[in-house]
């Protein structure tokens, strides 16, 4: 029997709809949005490397996911992954105050985060934050450390110092034009061979480190089950040693691709 027009047009429509449902789990996308921040994120030959963009491109093919990732400022990052409803942001501080915005994976790669004095100024030497207020701190405009020392009385201008990136401030900081930068031995190992220096030039004052880790955020439209699949595809990094092994191949090679 010949079936009507309609009926088998309808019938066409939803045999395709199934299948697009039963297509392989490769055809799902998110783009990840990221700033310049490195070891863990930044542009190399019009590619985003880094540990953490490495450990979730690996994540992303594990977890069958094609993952696009963009650099932008940290500002724009942060509101275009609020905005897309397909996509992260990474790495993202988990703090009290973002935790409702977003679905959060991981903790990615972290290390511990301290403000750090050039060597050779040891009358840079607060003992703690309300010490610290005497002295001119480098933070990048609007991240996490900025929004945290303003809500221990910092002031913009006055002892923040803005720049539009974590690492800009390196140059001044080795002029001794600014008194304290906020690094960790993952990153400042990175930022320091730039200008062919290293982390023997620089030493901790405090601690800082309490404020959280590192994580991707997904957008809270992002289905839950693929937020799942990338927290197990991480879990699966970190229990068979690629997740180390990329932080290893990074602080092994400071500066790798700056020249």
């Amino acid at each position: 029997m010949r079936l009507p027009l309609p009926v088998f047009c309808l019938l066409f429509c939803c045999l395709f709809s199934v299948q697009n449902l039963l297509a392989s789990p490769q055809q799902l996308s998110l783009t990840l949005y990221t700033e310049e921040f490195p070891p863990y994120s930044f542009l190399h030959q019009g590619k985003i490397r880094g540990i953490n963009a490495d450990i979730l491109q690996e994540a992303c093919t594990l977890a069958q996911l094609k993952c696009d990732m963009v650099s932008l400022p940290w500002l724009r990052a942060f509101e275009r992954a609020q905005q897309d409803s397909q996509s992260g942001l990474f790495p993202t501080v988990r703090t009290p105050k973002r935790s409702a915005l977003f679905q959060w994976v991981g903790p990615i790669a972290s290390a511990k985060a301290y403000l750090y004095r050039l060597k050779s100024r040891p009358q840079i030497s607060p003992q703690n934050l309300n010490e610290a207020k005497n002295f001119g701190i480098a933070v990048a405009r609007g991240d996490v450390y900025e929004e945290y020392l303003t809500e221990q009385g910092f002031k913009r201008g006055v002892n923040l110092l803005d720049f539009a990136t974590k690492s800009e401030p390196i140059p001044l900081f080795l002029q001794g034009k600014v008194d304290l930068i906020i690094g960790s031995e993952l990153v400042l190992p990175d930022w320091l061979a730039k200008y062919g220096k290293d982390l023997r030039l620089v030493e901790p004052v405090l601690d800082i480190s309490a404020i959280g880790n590192n994580f991707l955020a997904l957008n809270k439209a992002v289905s839950p089950g693929l937020a799942h699949r990338l927290q197990q595809a991480i879990n699966e990094l970190k229990h068979n040693g690629r997740f180390d092994a990329i932080i290893r191949q990074y602080n092994q090679n400071p500066g790798q691709f700056q020249h």
